[in-house]
């Protein structure tokens, strides 16, 4: 991947086209081990001793980089792709480091149903998120899933719904877009520095983690800096890439 253009004109459609698109050793050992190390100071453990893993503490909210400047989606690897496929209109949202503990006495199956982001305890609209593991991760290890091609039938169901954009969806009729997806979800599985892209519609889920290592991934989600303007938020464009650059 080039400085100037990131992604290429294959990659790039293939994200349109499916909403997501995992980017190979992205990072290397160097960039990797400054995240784990912080993350297992900020728990106040290691990985060599499992007796001190804070298994209660899976999403690590309210966590904050040390140094800032070292926060992963302030990363340039990051920043880059983040430029290019918003025109420089993207900028950093939200995102921390999220924890999949070892759960060795449950029984793995694939997540029956995913939800998309952005609609917690207050509506955070954005445009991508992007999902590095800080470890390698196999099936059965607390992996990523997504539905393929989701973030379409999201879209046209906005488009039918513009007023629950806002997330009145949830309380409702509550769609489900995994079960309208056209097809079955997929794992995210790789090694430490492959990232995913996803789109903000792309419907995704949790799985659990039966392996005897804990799963690290660190996440951020990028926002269109017109993300508090209120027209902005409301709308639902007839074209989901409006406000992109691709």
């Amino acid at each position: 991947m080039g400085s100037s253009s990131p992604l290429s004109a294959e990659q790039i459609e293939s994200f349109k086209t499916h909403g997501f698109l995992v980017l190979k050793n992205l990072f290397n050992e160097n960039d990797i081990d400054i995240w784990r190390k912080q993350i297992w100071r900020t728990l106040d453990s290691s990985s060599e001793t499992p007796e001190t893993w804070p298994r209660e503490r899976s999403g690590l909210d309210g966590y904050e980089y040390d140094p800032p400047e070292s926060t992963f989606g302030l990363h340039p690897k990051l920043t880059a792709v983040a430029d290019q496929l918003g025109g420089g209109e993207f900028v950093l949202g939200d995102g921390i480091p999220i924890i999949r503990w070892p759960e060795p006495s449950k029984s793995w199956e694939l997540p029956r149903s995913g939800h998309i982001d952005a609609y917690g305890g207050r509506w955070l609209p954005f445009m991508f998120g992007a999902t590095m593991y800080l470890y390698d991760v196999e099936r059965g290890g607390g992996s990523f899933f997504f539905w393929p091609d989701s973030h379409y039938v999201a879209h046209r169901y906005f488009l039918e719904h513009p007023d629950e954009i806002a997330g009145s969806f949830r309380r409702h009729s509550r769609p489900i877009f995994s079960d309208i997806a056209p097809g079955s979800s997929r794992e995210f599985t790789g090694k430490a520095g492959d990232v995913l892209l996803w789109h903000s519609y792309l419907c995704h889920s949790g799985s659990v983690n039966v392996h005897p290592s804990p799963r690290f991934a660190v996440v951020v989600r990028y926002a269109h800096r017109l993300k508090e303007d209120p027209a902005f938020k409301l709308e639902v464009p007839e074209d989901l890439w409006k406000y992109w650059a691709i």
